[in-house]
């Protein structure tokens, strides 16, 4: 674990999350202690097949801070 930590803040994220071919969906909770909400469009911009789902009263973890709700957009895009 400690060295997948190193290598996170060590490496920008930047050009592996490009490489990446697959739809993603990015679901992101605006009530973040430690990031903000703006840091969302960096992803979606480097994800060239990215989706955003924005939770103003989640945090970091919505899937399990309200699955009933993040389970939707989930199912959702997975049928497409």
């Amino acid at each position: 674990m400690n060295a997948r930590l190193h290598q996170t803040l060590l490496e920008e994220p930047w050009p592996l999350l490009q490489r990446i071919e697959a739809p993603t969906l990015l679901l992101w909770g605006r009530s973040r202690p430690h990031d903000s909400s703006s840091n969302a469009a960096h992803y979606l911009r480097a994800l060239p097949h990215a989706k955003l789902v924005l939770f103003p009263n989640l945090g970091h973890v919505p899937q399990e801070e309200s699955p009933d709700e993040s389970v939707q957009p989930l199912e959702q895009f997975l049928a497409q």
